[in-house]
């Protein structure tokens, strides 16, 4: 997932720096004013110290831009270690422009400050940066999504929050929440077997959905060429067969539904192997209505079932099972075994209609936890000392 929406090339930003360093403020410290260099080799040096930080500046930038994880990066205080060229040592460091202490998970805007040691001048440039994240749950509200859990609580975290409709899920082990990002730094569970997943109660409208489409993000790191993950699976109701499923096996994908509560041999969507690649995030959609049962896979439509118009449909009250997210099951005639999955999803959402193919191309295409960096106008600041 990368971040294109921010990234210049080199010439924008030595243009940029440039321009900045002329327009705005420079400030003359106490160690320069003080120093005893005579007056040219004083202008050298300073000259010298220039060039050097704002060579440094563009590489740090080049760094923040280029960094899918800069929020985190940005926690430890530094945009890069600190190094030693020619006669000049070169350092950096992040704080919240707002507090002014170290930046965390919640800082919308970062002041960077680099700095260079040339022989008796320190030069430093501070510029402040902002940075905005994909609103995902705008995102999936234009398309009046009914259901929608992110994945994205912290460690421990034993609710798995769905804000639009209240229909909170359970982690079954918190020990595997929060525990990995995602390519964009968004928190994600691990889940690594078949009794860690969320459990979700039966919601309302989990019954006679004659058309949806449910849209997830996930990265198998199971490696078992011969396993079922079960990605996600509800029954019609408990103990009884799968109203709904999705697994994984050898790289293929496999969706089933049926409204009714037999084994239907011909109710499956099934791809051919090497859609989906171990280690690697994927966007999968599955959806059913007019078109049939369909699985999309980054935007492609990767299985596609015609001739299964059915609906999701389960039982509520007393017969209610729950829609199970990080588990499904092995959908066979006479037996359901449970099928656990060994990585991460987040982002999980239930939507009321089919999407069209269109819609899933877009839809693929949005990052979740994308964040766009952008430089604060007139924050420009260089000090020599």
């Amino acid at each position: 997932m990368n971040r294109s929406t921010h990234r210049h090339g080199s010439i924008y930003l030595v243009t940029l720096i440039t321009v900045a360093a002329i327009v705005s403020m420079v400030l003359i410290g106490v160690r320069l004013r003080l120093a005893t260099t005579g007056q040219s080799q004083l202008v050298e040096q300073m000259s010298e110290g220039n060039t050097g930080v704002l060579d440094a500046t563009e590489y740090a930038l080049q760094k923040i831009m280029d960094d899918a994880d800069w929020n985190t990066t940005a926690q430890s205080g530094k945009v890069f270690a600190d190094f030693t060229l020619g006669d000049s040592t070169y350092s950096s460091s992040v704080v919240d422009a707002a507090t002014g202490i170290s930046p965390t998970g919640s800082t919308t805007t970062y002041r960077v400050q680099v700095a260079a040691e040339h022989n008796t001048v320190w030069s430093s440039a501070q510029i402040d940066l902002t940075s905005e994240k994909v609103d995902y749950a705008a995102v999936l509200g234009a398309l009046s999504v009914t259901h929608y859990w992110a994945f994205n609580e912290a460690w421990k975290s034993a609710t798995a929050i769905e804000p639009v409709d209240g229909c909170d899920g359970t982690y079954l082990d918190p020990n595997g929440v929060g525990t990995d990002t995602n390519t964009e730094g968004g928190l994600v569970p691990v889940f690594a077997n078949s009794v860690d997943y969320v459990q979700v109660p039966h919601c309302r409208d989990f019954n006679q959905m004659a058309e949806g489409t449910i849209s997830l993000w996930m990265n198998l790191s199971g490696t078992g060429s011969f396993t079922t993950y079960g990605v996600f699976g509800k029954k019609v109701e408990k103990n009884r067969k799968p109203a709904i499923n999705l697994s994984l096996f050898n790289g293929s994908v496999a969706a089933y539904l049926t409204d009714t509560e037999t084994y239907q041999f011909g109710n499956f969507a099934v791809s051919g192997s090497g859609v989906i690649t171990v280690g690697q995030w994927h966007h999968v959609a599955v959806s059913w209505g007019a078109n049939g049962l369909t699985v999309h896979v980054d935007g492609v439509q990767v299985a596609n079932n015609s001739s299964n118009t059915e609906s999701f449909s389960s039982y509520g009250g007393h017969f209610a099972a729950d829609l199970n997210i990080g588990s499904g099951y092995v959908v066979l005639p006479t037996s359901q075994p449970d099928a656990g999955f060994v990585g991460s999803i987040a982002h999980f959402a239930i939507l009321p209609t089919q999407l069209s193919d269109a819609q899933l191309v877009e839809l693929a295409a949005i990052k979740p936890d994308l964040s766009s960096t952008s430089i604060v106008e007139d924050s420009w600041v260089r000090v020599f000392e």
